[in-house]
């Protein structure tokens, strides 16, 4: 679900990429008309204030993304989750999830070759 929090979030974080700073975004945003200070724009980011359709477009528009960036669902959600809304059989489920422990396991081995994979602590099997 889609909250002022996440949206909020997604602001900060495109605008922390972009390297604009919160005083530098909100200059931008009344050279285009939107007047906001600082204090409500930290107040958007934090989620503490919702972000009307016209600031939203003019947010947008300074960090050059499309407003489906910042409103777009974020399930997380993995494959047998998904499909178990759709009310599919027992057997098609240990299929679905089948396929993927195989998709982590091939992204694990990609992250394995080019040193990205981070190994959890765990105690040896010997030890389980």
């Amino acid at each position: 679900m889609l909250t002022v929090e996440i949206i909020g979030k997604r602001i900060r974080d495109l605008r922390e990429k972009n390297k604009i700073s919160q005083q530098s975004m909100v200059e931008d945003l009344k050279n285009m008309g939107v007047v906001m200070s600082r204090e409500t724009l930290s107040k958007i980011e934090n989620g503490n204030r919702t972000i009307s359709a016209i600031e939203l477009k003019a947010v947008c528009s300074v960090l050059n993304v499309e407003p489906e960036t910042l409103l777009a669902e974020s399930e997380e959600e993995n494959l047998v989750t998904l499909f178990r809304k759709k009310n599919v059989g027992e057997e098609t489920l240990k299929s679905i999830e089948y396929v993927q422990d195989m998709i982590v396991g091939f992204i694990n081995q990609k992250k394995i070759l080019s040193n990205e994979f981070e190994n959890p602590k765990r105690e040896p099997l010997w030890k389980e």
